[in-house]
């Protein structure tokens, strides 16, 4: 049973709609989470970043296309903007941010609870560990895996993503490949380490 309660500003919901209001809110939460982040400030503003599908897991009772058209309709009206400040190239997970004045921005918090109670800053570093810890075949002890996560920047995660193939099909990995929190512990940082690949046949990580 969900206990979680969603709240919306009256005054936005006045003038765009009960669904346009919620969504408002779900996005001034998080970019008021994120405004002490240098990674989450580009153009002059303050952004939060989720895909359709993280954000559906807040509200279930809505489809992803609804959210998809919801958000298409609010950029379209020019009440949030988005943009992609995703540092590996595949990566199209939309950025928002509210084109707001700061006043409201403010004042919307002010008026109504937090949308989410949650501590992440973010729903996608858990989605990236996720894959991280799928990929890499040595696991280790996943309870201090996710306790070093929580201490990486998402400019660290997204590293260690874009690492970890290359890592292991490594000289060093073949010789001595470090379990999964040795890798990411966030002291030693490994997978900045300089990688000396092989010419032979890389590792499938399908048939490990």
């Amino acid at each position: 049973m969900y206990k979680i309660a969603h709240s919306f500003n009256v005054q936005e919901a006045v003038q765009y709609g009960v669904e346009k209001a919620i969504l408002l809110q779900h996005i001034r939460f998080w970019v008021n989470q994120n405004q002490n982040k240098d990674t989450h400030k580009h153009e002059g503003r303050v952004w939060m970043f989720q895909s359709v599908a993280d954000i559906k897991k807040h509200y279930p009772y809505w489809s992803g296309q609804k959210i998809g058209r919801i958000l298409r309709d609010m950029e379209s009206i020019g009440i949030i903007v988005s943009g992609n400040f995703n540092k590996i190239g595949y990566d199209q997970t939309k950025w928002y941010s509210l084109n707001l004045d700061c006043s409201d921005l403010n004042n919307g918090i002010s008026k109504s609870e937090q949308p989410i109670p949650d501590t992440n800053t973010d729903t996608k570093p858990d989605t990236l560990f996720d894959e991280c810890w799928a990929m890499y075949h040595r696991k280790g002890s996943k309870q201090k895996s996710i306790r070093y996560w929580s201490k990486l920047s998402m400019e660290d995660k997204l590293a260690i993503q874009a690492s970890i193939v290359p890592y292991l099909n490594s000289k060093d990995s073949l010789q001595y490949c470090l379990n999964f929190e040795g890798y990411i512990n966030p002291r030693n940082r490994r997978w900045e380490d300089e990688i000396i690949q092989f010419n032979s046949k890389p590792v499938d990580l399908g048939n490990m």
